[in-house]
């Protein structure tokens, strides 16, 4: 026989243990995001080839997924209307990294 209150519990202390904090997860992403623009242009400039830095690519790779698994799992904040507009600040700056990627992304694939 199990107690609910302890399986409560736990699985709190265990959702604070295996998952970030969304803004975190946010600011991770922001990071990937333009370290895998930098990897496209060393690759584009000829600085590095792709099997120079191919496991980077491969560790992106599975971060990825799994942040976006961290942040849908993540346990909502109770934010302030000032921690509000910082954490939609963050997701405008996230959206503009990835459209910045997809045009290097583009300008590279007219490169080469």
């Amino acid at each position: 026989m199990t107690d609910s209150k302890t399986n409560i519990q736990c699985s709190k202390n265990s959702s604070k243990f295996l998952f970030l904090n969304k803004k975190t997860i946010i600011r991770l992403y922001i990071v990937i995001v333009w370290f895998t623009i930098a990897q496209i242009l060393l690759i584009m400039t000829e600085m590095a080839s792709y099997e120079d830095i191919k496991y980077f690519f491969w560790i992106e790779s599975v971060l990825v997924p799994l942040f976006f698994v961290l942040y849908i799992k993540g346990v909502p904040d109770q934010l302030s209307r000032e921690q509000e507009k910082e954490q939609k600040k963050a997701i405008f700056v996230l959206v503009f990294s990835f459209a910045c990627m997809v045009m290097v992304l583009f300008m590279a694939m007219l490169n080469g």
